[in-house]
């Protein structure tokens, strides 16, 4: 699967330190965590069983012209 535009927003500090004991760049550690926690199947034991849905706020859609009733 293939994710693009998408902004994640990491501890910059943190990533920038691994990657350079890794002698990688801080976008292919991301890569390798994320496959490793597909691979090994580590969402459960990282974010437990509970319901994660109302953690985030919706984004507020934009709307130009907001829906009104008739007035005749």
């Amino acid at each position: 699967m293939v994710v693009k535009n998408i902004v994640i927003p990491l501890e910059v500090e943190y990533l920038q330190k691994a990657a350079k004991d890794r002698g990688i760049s801080r976008s292919k550690l991301v890569r390798f965590v994320m496959e490793k926690v597909v691979n090994d199947e580590l969402v459960h034991t990282i974010l437990g069983e509970g319901d994660l849905s109302n953690i985030e706020p919706a984004p507020r859609r934009y709307r130009r012209f907001r829906h009104e009733p008739n007035r005749d």
